[in-house]
């Protein structure tokens, strides 16, 4: 009993085993195991040491795009205009260095948050916390889909949503609603009041996007009772709600530059659609900024989102049809928790029915590629993490290609010209290979990492991720990781046993006996559906 129930706390709710990490669980017990994974403050990873946050590598880019195009632009438009065409090519030239420069940056940066996010998980003694990391990044979603928004993806799941989710959701709520990377991907940094001193002066006008996805997808749920003028409503008490600069790079006032929050959230008191608004009934009067965290934070408290954030919550982790008993039990210890993320999730752990038929929900392919390195103790790179860096794109040494490995041929071509496997002669390029190989070979399994394909987030359920190409490539991945990584696993037949203990069939021990060689046996157990499943 103790290890079966160890067996389904590692699969279900955690990141797959590492090596004896099934008997330590059943030592401790499978429930305190995963119940004392709630407690206690955050501890930031050291893996995450040196990255930038947000407003850093906004920095960058208004450098890239204010401060560094601008000026070469005109000079080249002036020289084409004169008929310097040799002063024209220059500056041309000069312009593509820069941009292919920040793209190559943007890439690399890409690669090495991926790596650090990956390993991680794969190295994490608390693996059913980051789990939660990546239900509630899933779930308040800021995919790689524009690239103004989309760079700052890792950054948002590491610095909003790492902290939170073990807290409160409506602090993560705020948290992620103030954040430059959501309010750039739905568009409510250019969101301005009509009525505002600044609306009637220009003419940009109220954006609905954020307002509406807030209570479609992060709060209420589609079915929680909100209307057309609730979205208007809460698109108003959330205008001015932006970011230095919140519009083309440069155009902001130059006293604002000095400002203590150039990068991050910023508060356009002028662009604050002016008086009441009434959202669910209730009429909210308060001023500027305090207006739209008032309706945040009751939105955060309504029933209709303890129900959406319960049922979502135990469809990822438990069903894909969850009984109807075990939402109102997690939605009410969400409520009885002011919104207490921790208690909700423990509710979950000491139901019965988050223990029953074992099996039942498929791995998305990042987890389960995480779950066979963890499975091999082979932390990506050898577990080398490189912080990210905050380059001066005119000095940046793109074209020496230092960093080609990171590239992915047929998404950045111009990184690869010329360059073949064999250039990439040091360890520290072929770790970057690596690293470059996991991100093809998840992607290949349908999940491109931080892309998912909208504001809902990567759909949860089984016949999302069973396509038949998808877990062939899982197959291949396997059985290429256990090539690569096997002996660390020793014995194929032991291995399977501290694997997947009683979840392991007779017919899968006696193929992975019967493998041709020790790394084909274990590739054939982290391939099998006993592994994939949880």
């Amino acid at each position: 009993m103790a290890l079966r129930d160890a067996g389904t706390a590692v699969h279900r709710f955690g990141l797959g085993p590492r090596p004896g990490e099934v008997d330590k669980v059943a030592a401790a017990g499978a429930e305190s195991w995963l119940l004392g994974q709630l407690d206690g403050p955050y501890k930031r990873p050291k893996a995450f040491e040196g990255f930038l946050t947000i407003p850093e590598e906004r920095r960058v880019m208004i450098y890239r795009y204010g401060e560094l195009m601008p000026p070469l632009r005109e000079a080249r438009d002036a020289a084409k205009e004169a008929g310097d065409t040799a002063r024209y090519e220059k500056l041309a030239a000069d312009e593509r260095e820069i941009l292919y420069g920040f793209l190559i940056w943007a890439r690399e940066s890409l690669m090495l948050e991926l790596n650090a996010r990956t390993n991680v998980a794969v190295t994490t003694e608390q693996p059913f916390r980051e789990r939660l990391v990546h239900f509630w990044s899933n779930h308040l979603v800021v995919p790689n889909l524009k690239l103004v928004a989309g760079i700052h993806s890792p950054a948002y799941e590491r610095d909003v949503i790492h902290p939170h989710v073990t807290g409160k959701f409506a602090d993560m709520l705020m948290a992620a609603i103030k954040s430059p990377a959501m309010l750039i991907f739905l568009d409510n940094h250019v969101s301005v009041g009509p009525n505002s001193p600044f609306g009637r002066k220009s003419k940009d006008g109220l954006n609905e996007n954020l307002g509406r996805e807030i209570l479609e997808l992060h709060t209420l749920g589609v079915d929680g009772g909100y209307t057309q003028d609730d979205v208007i409503a809460l698109s108003k008490g959330i205008t001015g709600w932006s970011t230095l600069p919140s519009g083309e790079f440069g155009e902001i006032a130059p006293e604002l530059r000095k400002a203590v929050d150039w990068g991050g959230f910023h508060f356009f008191a002028d662009r604050h659609e002016p008086g009441a608004f009434t959202l669910l009934a209730k009429t909210y009067a308060q001023e500027g900024v305090a207006q739209g965290e008032a309706m945040l934070n009751d939105l955060a408290r309504h029933p209709s989102t303890a129900k959406f954030l319960a049922r979502k919550l135990a469809t990822h982790f438990v069903s894909d049809v969850p009984s109807d008993a075990l939402v109102k039990r997690l939605a009410d210890a969400y409520l009885a928790a002011d919104t207490s993320l921790a208690e909700m999730t423990a509710a979950l752990v000491e139901s019965d029915e988050a223990w029953e038929n074992a099996g039942t929900k498929l791995k998305q392919p990042h987890d389960y590629a995480v779950s066979v390195l963890r499975a091999l103790d082979a932390p990506l790179a050898d577990g080398k993490v490189w912080p990210q860096t905050s380059y001066k794109f005119p000095d940046y040494p793109w074209k020496e290609r230092r960093w080609a490995a990171f590239y992915n041929p047929g998404v950045l071509d111009v990184a690869l010209t010329g360059v073949t496997l064999s250039d990439f002669s040091s360890d520290e390029q072929r770790r970057g290979l690596e690293i470059a190989a996991f991100f093809r070979d998840v992607v290949a399994m349908g999940q491109p990492p931080y892309s998912a394909p909208g504001p809902q987030g990567w759909y949860d359920r089984w016949s999302d991720w069973n396509g038949a190409d998808s877990l062939m490539k899982r197959v291949e991945f396997s059985l290429a990781t256990a090539e690569r990584h096997g002996d660390r696993a020793g014995d194929p037949r032991r291995f399977v046993d501290a694997l997947l203990g009683a979840r392991a069939s007779a017919d899968l021990k006696t193929t992975v006996a019967n493998a041709a060689t020790p790394a084909q046996g274990i590739g054939l157990a982290l391939a099998s559906p006993q592994f994939q499943r949880r």
